[in-house]
């Protein structure tokens, strides 16, 4: 009886400890479910701000009121094509206009300007050949009158 007794104590010995060793382990295991549980939130979270943004930039580009945004459905895919592809079906809907990117190119209105005066500026300019033309006339000119004449010819 008494090597009974003793396989007893030294179960019970070894029991214990492996009960403690469980018993950290369940504790570690729940810790990192708990982390993990966090981390998955914050990951959601993330990526529904992140969604938001992307379509409220999509529809902005568009010149579209973003609270749209909210009618837009979750398995639309948060790029600007998708969102144009989106609004473009349901416009009529919305009751809204889309600007189409043919129409109205995409250039500065002081480009614009800035272009015109450039090609004004050559529109009326002389030519290099004319003014050499001209340059040439002046220097072989013999007389006050036939000078006053190719400056009037010319426009100088």
């Amino acid at each position: 009886m008494s090597n009974y007794e003793y396989e007893d104590e030294d179960d019970d010995y070894t029991n214990d400890s492996s009960n403690d060793l469980v018993k950290q382990l369940r504790k570690a295991a729940k810790q990192k479910d708990k982390e993990l549980q966090e981390l998955r939130s914050q990951f959601e979270g993330l990526s529904k701000a992140q969604r938001e943004r992307t379509i409220k930039d999509a529809l902005a580009a568009r010149g579209v009121n973003q609270k749209i945004a909210s009618f837009i459905p979750q398995d639309i895919e948060p790029t600007e094509e998708s969102v144009s592809k989106w609004l473009e079906a349901n416009a009529d809907v919305f009751g809204i206009e889309l600007e189409s990117n043919q129409s109205q190119p995409n250039v500065d209105p002081s480009d614009v300007a800035a272009y015109k005066r450039m090609t004004g500026a050559a529109d009326a300019g002389m030519s290099p050949e004319r003014g050499a033309d001209v340059m040439s006339r002046l220097m072989n000119a013999n007389s006050k009158e036939e000078l006053d004449d190719i400056i009037r010819q010319s426009g100088l």
